[in-house]
Parts: structure tokens; sequence; C-alpha cells
């Protein structure tokens, strides 16, 4: 086998300039996958990390069957908002912070307008330790100002334009109704303070309040229907999850940000289809390089299989030869362009490429890389690729007879 690898190896090289140009193509092929890849990582990281940073946080606790009517805004299903149902949530390893939350869905009505809205009920100072990206579309002062809690509402670019339909007077008032936790209808009066861009799906007319008004008029005082939490790492999501269904127990669930922001899971999980697919078609065109060089090679090199089938080479070891020869042109090629790809990635993740989507804000930075098993994984896709798209020309270069292939035919 030594042998036939040796044999294999001296083959490939004697006829340097096919082989630098098949090796050529498998090289940009492979480097200019792994580059895609490694940029489509970057790109999916950036935006779980705008997603967890800026909307719904890493992990999200209510209480159970909270989200099947979540349209519905249940105040029923609510928790304590207290420092020992915090402690346990903080005592679970790897977890940052966290911040209540009270959703819940009335009107509001300014200068004679009434309109239907969500309202988010957060308190400002903790919400932004947890979902930090949220203070550079709506600042502090909007609901708090000099530590003293406002009877203020923020409202979204959306919300704005339907009461006034261009631009909310500075300070306006307006008045929150909504039914409470018993049913009954009240209402809290506000100051219109400030706008904020929602760059989330759904419904976009929106208000956000502090928490505190909003106990006041749901008489949820101590209250609140969900906790948006905050995880070191996001690879450790699913384990602090894991660990506070543990802590919590079955009167709570428990949600990451996937089971929250399914469409940006669905997209990334359309992203990565397409990459297959043009990774696919990558892959095929550098393989049928491939066959056509070893094809070629067959051709050439009639004469050579006929004396080794005279002197009693079995038409396998031939079969085996042009198969070990593909094999080795493929791991080669493989190996340089993962090793360019991952050059080409590496000094774009220590650059790093600033972006901002249309209809964000928020710039983010996206700083591409690659797994060591996906490497691998190519470089042995390139090495078994080449070794099937060859085995056409072995088969036919085994099949030569040996007095027409001395013959040159």
């Amino acid at each position: 086998m030594f042998s036939l690898l040796q044999i294999a190896i001296r083959n490939v090289m004697r006829n340097k300039r096919r082989t630098a140009i098949t090796l050529a193509a498998l090289l940009v092929g492979v480097s200019v996958m792994v580059s895609i890849r490694g940029a489509l990582n970057g790109l999916q990281r950036s935006l779980v990390q705008n997603v967890v940073s800026g909307q719904t946080g890493a992990i999200q606790v209510h209480r159970a069957g909270f989200l099947k009517n979540v349209l519905s805004s249940p105040l029923s299903l609510d928790m304590p908002q207290d420092a020992d149902f915090e402690k346990k949530l903080l005592s679970v390893p790897h977890v940052k912070a966290v911040s209540p939350r009270i959703l819940f869905a009335g009107m509001i009505n300014v200068a004679d307008q009434t309109i239907f809205l969500g309202v988010q009920a957060i308190d400002p100072i903790r919400e932004f330790q947890v979902v930090p990206l949220r203070q550079a579309t709506m600042g502090d002062k909007g609901l708090m100002e000099s530590g003293k809690v406002l009877d203020a509402m923020v409202v979204t670019e959306q919300l704005q334009g339907a009461l006034q339909g261009s631009k909310v007077p500075k300070d306006a008032p307006a008045a929150i109704l909504a039914p409470d936790k018993d049913g009954a209808l009240s209402g809290e009066n506000v100051t219109l303070t400030g706008v904020m861009k929602l760059n989330m799906p759904g419904e976009k007319k929106v208000g956000m309040v502090h928490i505190g008004v909003a106990q006041r008029l749901l008489k949820m005082e101590g209250r609140a229907t969900e906790y948006i939490v905050a995880v070191d790492e996001i690879e450790n999501i699913p384990q602090v999850a894991a660990e506070l269904r543990k802590a919590l127990g079955k009167e709570y669930e428990v949600s990451t940000w996937e089971d929250i922001a399914t469409f940006v899971k669905q997209a990334m999980q359309r992203q990565s289809m397409i990459l297959s697919l043009v990774a696919g078609v990558f892959m095929i065109l550098m393989l049928l390089g491939v066959a056509n060089t070893m094809l070629m090679s067959v051709l050439d090199r009639t004469r050579e299989i006929g004396t080794m089938m005279a002197v009693g080479v079995r038409r396998s070891k031939i079969l085996g030869l042009f198969l070990m020869e593909a094999a080795t042109i493929g791991a080669m090629g493989g190996i340089v362009g993962g090793a360019v790809g991952s050059v080409i990635v590496l000094a774009l993740n220590a650059r790093g490429i600033s972006v901002t989507f249309p209809g964000s804000n928020v710039p983010f930075t996206i700083h591409p890389y690659v797994s060591a098993s996906y490497l691998i994984s190519i470089v042995a896709l390139a090495g078994m690729g080449a070794l099937l798209f060859a085995i056409y020309p072995a088969w036919r270069a085994s099949r030569l007879r040996p007095v027409e292939a001395l013959a040159g035919g």
C-alpha cells in the first residue's frame, strides 16, 4: 500500500503543468468555500448577538403556558419580582444579569386619538445590562431622569406616525388604558418623551414604560410576566437554559432566543442551505477538473499501462493506482486551499467587517471564523470527491487490453 502511494505521488508530479492547473482549481474552489463559510459563520453569530443583546436577551423565563397564550397577554400567568426569585436565577453558573418585564395590550389616548398598542414595561437600568444594544435605539432618559422614575412612555416610529401623522410633540400628555389583572379597566397619565426604533418583526405599534408605571396600572405591584437573562457566552445558552429548568421546576418555562426569535433561526437555516448549494456547485466543478485530469492521464499513459499489464501487474492494482493519484491530488488541493482560506478568514476576523442592515441604526461588526471540524471535513470531501470522480477514468485504464495499450490505442 505504501509503495503504491509512493508511485502515485511520483506519477502526480510527473506532469507538473497539468497537476498545477488541477491543484490551482482545487485551491481556489476550496479557499472560496472556506472564506464564504467563515463569513457566514461570522454573520450568523453577529445576527444572534444582535438579537440577544438588542431585543430578546439570551434566555426568557415565564410561567408555564405563557408563550402559548402570549397574544392574549395573560396577566394571570405572572411571577414574583423579588430578591429571592432573582437570586435563584443569578445563582445559575454563567448568568450575568436578569431584568423583569411586563408585556400587555392596551390603548393610548393622545389629543382625542385612541389607538390600540402593545406595551413593554421595563426597568431601564437593568434592561440595558441584559440587552445593552437596546440603549442605542432608546436613551435611558426617556423613562428616568436623575435616577427618578418618570410617568413617561417612549413610542415606536410606527406608533408615532399613527398618532400624529409625522411627529409627536415633545412632552405630549397621553393616557394609557388597559384592563388590570382583575379585568377592570384602569388608566394612567403619562408623557410621551421619546421615539424608539423596533427592529424585530411583529407588531410595530408599541410603547415602552417603566415597570413601576405598569405595576400601578395593572394592579401588579411586585409582579412581572417575564424575566430576561443575560449569559456570558452565546455557546453557554443551552447549558444555562437546562440548569434554569432544573432550578425553577415545571411551574416555569425557560425559552432560549431560538424559541422566541424563530424567524432568525429560520433565516440562518435558509442561509446555510443556500451556502450548501453554492458549495456543492463549486465542489462539482472542481472535481470535474480532477476527472478530466485523470482521463487525460489515462490517454497519455496507455503504453505505460500496457507495459505494466505485460509484466504481470493486476488490473485491480492499476485501478487502485489511478484512484490513489486522484485522491492525492484531491487531498493536496484540499489542504492547500483550506490553509489559504483559513488565512483569509483569520485576516478578516482580526480586521472585522462593519455592517448596518437596512431598517436598523445599530451597526455591528462581523468577525468571520471557521471551525477545525469544518476544515477537516472540507479536506476529506475534496479527497473523497476526487476519488469518486476518478472511478471512471481509473476503471477505463484497468480495462485496457495489453496489446492495444502497448500499441498506443
